[in-house]
């Protein structure tokens, strides 16, 4: 099967509970070129930079060798634009490259309450507001987007494409392709392909330097974001691909490929005023 087969067969069921295994993607072997991209969070113009940088590489260091790009989740929330990054992402992507986007804890939260608005739901003031905002739908003048749910829902139905919420609820939780990625991190009580969404998700163990591995993982690396940092790092067994593009103007990505060293990849503006770990 080839990789195009491969990365058909995301899973569309819909978010599975916290505490069972995380639906994904097991590639075989030989692996491309894989390009990790960390939260967008809604940086559209900042991501096609990006990806305008990776397509130079990808034919700099690989000729005509096509090539991975996997966004670990939180492309959306917080920034101007979560609409058209989806209608970005959705569009066939450039020759040479393909893309595999994963879940992350703020597509969590967007498709919780798509599927059934509430506007008491705590996604509004994490980066929902935004993302309402970016498919023209407006808030109230007195009330802001704490509008009766009835009006919100028939917003959402009026304004956010099917094939966007279809797109949602197809994202695998992991992908493992040589390396392990997902979007915040994995738990060492857990053997590698048997972690729960919650922790995939939600995790914070890359506060923790001295966090083991978990089990099955060997030589290889968790890739993964959700934990903003000034800049991408590596740290033992972990990359975190997080620079807080929505606060620090700075999205990046990893190059991994068998044989060769990480290498990380910055598109960047100007920074906002201030950086925000939440």
């Amino acid at each position: 099967m080839n990789l195009a087969a491969i990365l058909r067969r995301v899973w569309s069921g819909g978010v599975v509970p916290a505490g069972e295994h995380a639906p994904g993607l097991d590639l075989p072997g030989p692996f491309p070129p894989i390009y990790a991209v960390g939260d967008i969070h809604g940086e559209a113009a900042l991501y096609r930079q990006l990806e305008r940088r990776i397509l130079t590489d990808r034919a700099a260091r690989f000729g005509n060798k096509p090539a991975l790009v996997v966004i670990l989740g939180d492309m959306i929330d917080r920034g101007p634009d979560s609409a058209g990054l989806i209608d970005f992402l959705l569009a066939p992507a450039p020759p040479g490259l393909r893309r595999l986007c994963l879940m992350g804890n703020h597509e969590q939260m967007a498709l919780d309450f798509l599927t059934a608005p509430d506007p008491r739901a705590a996604w509004l003031d994490h980066g929902g507001a935004q993302t309402l905002a970016s498919y023209g739908i407006a808030p109230d003048p007195r009330h802001g987007y704490r509008m009766p749910a009835r009006r919100l829902a028939a917003l959402v139905a009026a304004h956010v494409p099917p094939a966007h919420l279809a797109f949602l609820r197809g994202l695998p939780g992991w992908l493992w392709a040589g390396h392990f990625f997902c979007h915040a991190g994995t738990a060492p009580d857990r053997p590698l392909k048997g972690q729960t969404l919650d922790t995939l998700l939600w995790s914070r163990g890359f506060d923790d330097p001295a966090l083991p591995a978990p089990a099955g993982l060997g030589g290889a690396l968790v890739v993964h974001g959700h934990m903003p940092q000034p800049r991408a790092m590596q740290r033992g067994w972990r990359i975190n691909v997080d620079s807080g593009a929505y606060a620090t103007g700075r999205l990046s990505a990893v190059r991994l490929f068998p044989g060769d060293e990480p290498a990380f990849l910055i598109a960047e503006h100007g920074p906002a005023p201030a950086f925000s770990c939440a």
